[in-house]
């Protein structure tokens, strides 16, 4: 009852904040589409979970951007003269301190659904557009859902098995042999790395090497798992960890531009949502954002903790329980 009790506390929090969030994206658009970018040297990653089509009579799935809406948001940036590079390009740029573009911008995906490949994938085709999946591999192959997976109908009948179905190996693969996607790692198992650097660093260990051994990777990115400095998702000690598994960076989940001085094991990524159109992203990569969430802060006295969009599904939920509504998932 305790844990139920906590779990819709912290439910309605991220929904607050979501709603403070799609506020603060459209007041800041007219200031990004009558200014430009507001800060120099710096470019933005974008975060994206699901691109899945809705099932009419069904709970909209969650952390998703349908593919109509993922469409229209690329290719009005791209429209609006917004350069897509790859994550690698821009971590060997920093590496060797070279210029990046300022309207360049990367894109991410996290998890490793099987609709980046059905359905993203296919758009980014067509647009030209690279992209990192960091995929939480443990779970490549399985036909159940996402032990994670807070969507209430993942693993129905009702809706298809791709907006929830992990990625294939295969389908890893074929992405990997068009060049435009790059794989990465979100973990091995998904799970929460909170004040235990050492397991963290022996789970990316293992991802690693599932990475290796099935494509070929002799290395690989990360982003950590629901990613928020403020709740212990990541921070120096946990980035330290990655670093010593062997990743090329370990991306959060907060709403920040990457600036030259930021180390590339702490940059932050966008929350693309459904909800955002070409504006709202293009306010987000020019810097407009987030000045909007300091001026809500500094107007209302809030810590910095009240507007940023947080995954907390991992707070009531342990490895093992979500296992075991895995198991009964597939039943």
């Amino acid at each position: 009852m305790i844990a139920s009790t906590r779990q819709t506390s912290l439910s309605g929090k991220r929904s607050r904040g979501r709603w403070k969030q799609r506020l603060a994206a459209r007041l800041a658009a007219p200031l990004s589409a009558c200014f430009g970018p507001r800060v120099a040297n710096a470019f933005g990653i974008l975060m994206y979970h699901r691109v899945a089509l809705e099932t009419p009579g069904v709970p909209r799935p969650t952390w998703n951007v349908t593919p109509e809406r993922f469409r229209q948001q690329l290719a009005g940036l791209l429209a609006r003269g917004y350069e897509p590079w790859p994550l690698r390009r821009a971590l060997e740029h920093h590496r060797k301190s070279l210029p990046i573009a300022r309207k360049a911008f990367v894109v991410t995906f996290d998890d490793g659904y099987e609709n980046v490949f059905t359905h993203a994938w296919p758009v980014l085709q067509a647009l030209s557009v690279p992209a990192t999946v960091f995929v939480s591999t443990a779970y490549l192959d399985d036909e159940r859902p996402f032990p994670f997976d807070d969507w209430s109908a993942a693993g129905s009948r009702f809706v298809p098995r791709s907006a929830w179905r992990p990625l294939s190996t295969a389908q890893c693969r074929q992405m990997l042999e068009g060049g435009l996607i790059e794989l990465g790692t979100h973990t091995h198992t998904h799970r929460d790395f909170r004040g235990r650097p050492e397991e963290l660093a022996a789970d990316l260990r293992t991802s690693l090497m599932v990475l290796k051994s099935r494509f070929g990777l002799n290395d690989a990115t990360f982003a950590f798992p629901y990613g928020t400095r403020d709740l212990g998702y990541s921070g120096p000690v946990l980035s330290a960890a990655a670093g010593r598994a062997g990743c090329l960076c370990s991306l959060t989940t907060e709403d920040e531009l990457v600036t030259p001085n930021i180390d590339p094991f702490d940059w932050g990524r966008f929350t693309a949502e459904d909800s955002d159109t070409p504006w709202t992203l293009a306010a987000k990569l020019d810097g407009w954002f987030s000045a909007a969430r300091r001026m809500w802060r500094a107007a209302t006295g809030r810590r910095s903790t009240s507007l940023p969009l947080v995954r907390v599904r991992a707070e009531t939920r342990d490895f093992a329980t979500n296992s075991s509504k895995r198991d009964a998932c597939s039943t």
